[in-house]
């Protein structure tokens, strides 16, 4: 699936591995949960469970993890909005449905359902205010509540929320350096000066992933998402501040990084001239056609380009 949110994109190419998400999953748990879990059980799932109208605001990682010698489910969560979300339980339990609705599917013979803990990681510019109980969400007195206890579901979700969290326990939190640089991004994503020159207090850290396995990759993947974070800014100088806080440290995967988003948006522009171009010559276009061009690969958009100005029928230039 092609994730084109820069937070989805940075938070599954970092939080789908089981190592860096173990530790972000440790933070927020119960701890007499977090004693029982066999952590080196810890496996993503495929799948993603969030309403496709809802992927701008909201992406998620399943995972299974064994506590006590059985299959529990760990549904991460992550929030990326101006706001809290007051329905999240409600969200929630329609996502378990789904979960389970899959694991039947994948095990028709079953006849129990694995347990699933909810974890959502929120930031936004006012914090978390909203319920994080299913039960909170429901229209009833504390009498009529205790008396329905039994007949409506109850569950609420472990929260992580890091709208205030300070820079420094970030970077105390028991977690990967590549997971703290992640949360980093995450808690200044909207404020993009500060994702360049608070870098400066966190260049340990980035030399720490470096020299780690995929190190390289996964630096690329850092600032790729802070250089998205300042695309109302010229690539070009963009680049030039981030490499004057980096060094020469990780000049080379700044580089990597501001090359793809220059590139990407090349591309980009291409695709809408393109689309300009077939609306021109031929009218309102199918959606389906604004989706294969918009997926489109530069050879492949160059050709079709070519073709514009000379085919007789939008079929003629997509062939």
């Amino acid at each position: 699936m092609t994730i084109s949110n820069p937070h989805d994109a940075l938070f599954q190419a970092v939080f789908s591995q089981p190592e860096h998400a173990a530790g972000a999953l440790q933070h927020v748990l119960p701890k007499d949960i977090v004693a029982r879990i066999q952590w080196s059980t810890l496996k993503a799932l495929p799948g993603r469970f969030v309403d496709k109208a809802l992927t701008s605001r909201f992406t998620d990682i399943l995972f299974s993890v064994l506590m006590d010698g059985k299959s529990v489910f760990l549904h991460l969560l992550f929030e990326h909005q101006s706001t809290d979300s007051p329905l999240m339980a409600f969200r929630l339990l329609q996502y378990e449905v789904r979960i389970w609705s899959q694991f039947l599917d994948d095990n028709p013979h079953a006849r129990k359902l694995p347990a699933i803990i909810p974890v959502v990681i929120h930031h936004s510019e006012s914090g978390w205010t909203s319920p994080s109980s299913f039960e909170d969400l429901l229209d009833l007195d504390d009498g009529m509540r205790a008396l329905l206890r039994p007949f409506v579901p109850g569950f609420r979700f472990a929260l992580d929320d890091v709208s205030g969290a300070r820079d420094e326990d970030l970077r105390a939190r028991a977690m990967t350096a590549l997971g703290r640089l992640a949360y980093f991004c995450f808690r200044h994503a909207r404020e993009p000066d500060a994702l360049i020159e608070n870098l400066r207090d966190w260049m340990d850290l980035v030399s720490e992933v470096r020299r780690a396995p995929n190190g390289a990759a996964a630096l690329a993947a850092i600032f790729r998402y802070i250089l998205l974070r300042n695309k109302l800014r010229d690539a070009e100088d963009v680049v030039r501040r981030l490499l004057s806080v980096a060094g020469e440290v990780a000049r080379s995967e700044v580089m990597t990084a501001g090359e793809q988003l220059i590139e990407r948006g090349r591309q980009e522009g291409q695709r809408g001239m393109l689309l300009r171009l077939l609306r021109k010559r031929f009218g309102a276009l199918p959606s389906e056609v604004e989706t294969r061009v918009q997926g489109a690969g530069q050879e492949q958009i160059e050709i079709w380009a070519d073709r514009v100005l000379t085919a007789a029928s939008l079929a003629e230039v997509l062939e």
